[in-house]
């Protein structure tokens, strides 16, 4: 494995991953979806197959690149256990209270939207007790999946080597399954939604192992292995009315539909040119941020939009879609400013 610490597959496939929740989250209005809070009157074809392949792609995505990333971390610059847990607490855990105090339910209970977890009707005393305990968090859920899952793979961080691979997966599929069949129920700190998560993140773990033999594949099998993945993928809605071990594999599927695709497709002097565009580096380096902040605006704008536009599904989506996103570029820009200039100030005052 050579040494550098950066795979542009895996930076791509994070930030394809990010970008795609915020149009899965467009999407939904016309998808049917039970959970989303405000719907259209009427379905789309295209938004319900669409939002099949997103809910066995994204979210595990992203959660294989986390655990690719920190196969990578411990191999470039390995820490203590108390290092690693002090740092995911900080990146994960104080950034839900954050954005869950100064964002969700300010905006949530201003607005009055409706949220999974969110009592209708909320005010702002038991918006802020459900947000505390996790259990109204939206989008923020995402935070505390990501630190339940790295949380066990921290704990067991001398096992995470080549050779002991084969006990990494038995333990990843064992948190999983108790998840799954113990703890579905816990209505806390979203721990109930972790279940397959274990084992997308094992998997990135696994992967970054064989990463190197996985680049030398001939570009035309990876596109076939990407198209094979994603008609597996394709079966989420079936597998979901079957057994959830088949929806684990969709979602399996669904990561190295992207993984395959990506690594072939930067390959491609075309690609390249988009890779090194000042827009994709701005959103590659921005897209978690970006991502924290999306759902208000995209419950917002619907509302707006569907009105006047709401009967043309693939229009209002596209419309909510590219409002969203710049309005999302704009305010992580004057949250940088804000941050900058917050760091200027508390500098100057320390030399006082």
């Amino acid at each position: 494995m050579s040494e550098r610490k950066n795979f542009d597959y895996i930076a791509d496939m994070k930030t394809f991953a990010l970008i795609g929740v915020i149009l899965g989250h467009c999407l939904l209005f016309y998808a049917g979806n039970p959970y989303f809070p405000e719907t259209a009157d009427f379905t789309a074809k295209g938004a319900v197959w669409i939002s099949v392949f997103t809910d066995a792609t994204l979210i595990s995505s992203f959660v294989f690149c986390s655990g690719f990333l920190f196969a990578n971390s411990i191999k470039q610059r390995d820490r203590s256990i108390l290092k690693f847990f002090t740092g995911r607490s900080k990146r994960l855990l104080v950034t839900y209270y954050l954005y869950g105090a100064l964002w969700v339910v300010p905006l949530y209970t201003f607005f009055n939207i409706k949220c999974f977890g969110r009592p209708e009707n909320a005010g702002y005393l038991t918006g802020y007790k459900y947000m505390l305990l996790g259990c109204f968090s939206d989008h923020l859920w995402f935070l505390w999946l990501l630190f339940w899952v790295s949380l066990l793979f921290i704990l067991i961080k001398p096992l995470l080597t080549k050779k002991l691979l084969p006990l990494t997966f038995v333990i990843a599929v064992a948190a999983g399954l108790t998840v799954q069949l113990f703890l579905a129920d816990f209505p806390y700190f979203k721990l109930s939604q972790t279940g397959p998560y274990f084992v997308c993140y094992f998997l990135g773990i696994a992967t970054f192992h064989f990463a190197e033999k996985a680049e030398k594949l001939p570009t035309a099998l990876l596109f076939a292995l990407a198209a094979a993945f994603f008609a597996g993928s394709m079966f989420q809605h079936k597998a979901s009315q079957t057994h959830f071990l088949l929806v684990w594999l969709c979602d399996i599927c669904g990561i190295y539909t992207g993984f395959c695709a990506l690594m072939a497709l930067g390959r491609f002097e075309v690609f390249g040119k988009l890779r090194a565009s000042k827009l994709w580096q701005y959103t590659q380096a921005h897209s978690m941020h970006m991502f924290l902040f999306n759902c208000p605006y995209v419950y917002l704008y619907f509302r707006i939009l569907y009105p006047l536009i709401g009967q043309y599904a693939v229009l209002c989506v596209l419309a909510n879609f590219i409002i969203t996103m710049l309005s999302l570029y704009i305010t992580v820009w004057v949250r940088d400013k804000v941050k900058a200039s917050f760091k200027e100030l508390t500098a100057k005052n320390a030399e006082e």
